[in-house]
């Protein structure tokens, strides 16, 4: 697994103006915790912290030279533990929660699955279905995985592929229930099946209509002996 480096800054108590300034800025408040340690609040930049994710994605590690003023720069091994993103701006990173790690223990992780092929089932109309996009893994922080890679072009229609066909390398054990379904091909729906079923939507929707005119009517009858 790739390590990057990141550089952080303590960040002090602040005003609301001065947190608005941060984020013209393309400052990032972040926090770092666990291990039993203090939390520290952290302010890192933006622009370096998006090249790290992209370059390494969310299971990177990440050696973080903490800054404080008048004090040593201090170094972390951490990982991102929460990433909050701008709803509409993906890009736009709003606040990082780092947890601590060490390297001689296991931790729990989800690796991505990466699904490669085109399912021979799909020359007969079968239909992929991707259940599945990543499973957990628990190892050392040194063996994560970047992504697990998966072929699907041996599937045929009913056919799927569980968590328990993934390779696993050295130590690493698999969390994910070993029958988890992470992908499969549908048989697709024939038109004789689609036909009763769109007929019998349409009867129980009249159906409906006519219960709601009959109630309107008898509604409109009641009212009408009422006022002679």
């Amino acid at each position: 697994m790739e390590r990057m480096i990141l550089e952080a800054q303590f960040r002090p108590t602040m005003t609301k103006g001065e947190r608005n300034q941060l984020r013209v800025e393309e400052k990032v408040p972040a926090v770092i915790y666990g291990r039993g340690e203090e939390t520290l609040p952290l302010l890192v930049d933006g622009r370096t912290l998006r090249q790290v994710l992209t370059s390494g994605g969310s299971n990177v590690l990440v050696d973080l030279a903490v800054k404080a003023k008048g004090k040593k720069t201090r170094q972390e091994t951490v990982m991102f533990k929460d990433i909050q993103r701008d709803i509409l701006y993906q890009d736009r990173i709003l606040h990082v929660d780092f947890i601590r790690i060490s390297m001689t223990d296991k931790i729990e992780v989800a690796v991505h699955l990466n699904f490669v092929g085109e399912p021979a089932g799909a020359d007969e109309g079968g239909v992929l279905s991707l259940v599945s996009r990543e499973v957990q893994v628990k190892c050392l922080p040194g063996d994560i995985p970047e992504q697990f890679d998966i072929d699907i072009s041996g599937l045929n229609i009913g056919d799927s592929v569980t968590a328990d066909s993934l390779v696993l390398e050295g130590e690493l054990e698999l969390i994910t229930p070993h029958d988890t379904v992470l992908a499969q091909v549908l048989a697709p729906m024939a038109e004789e099946e689609l036909e009763p079923a769109v007929e019998e939507e349409l009867a129980e929707g009249e159906e409906a209509a006519d219960e709601e005119i009959a109630e309107e009517s008898g509604s409109e009858a009641e009212k009408t002996k009422e006022d002679s």
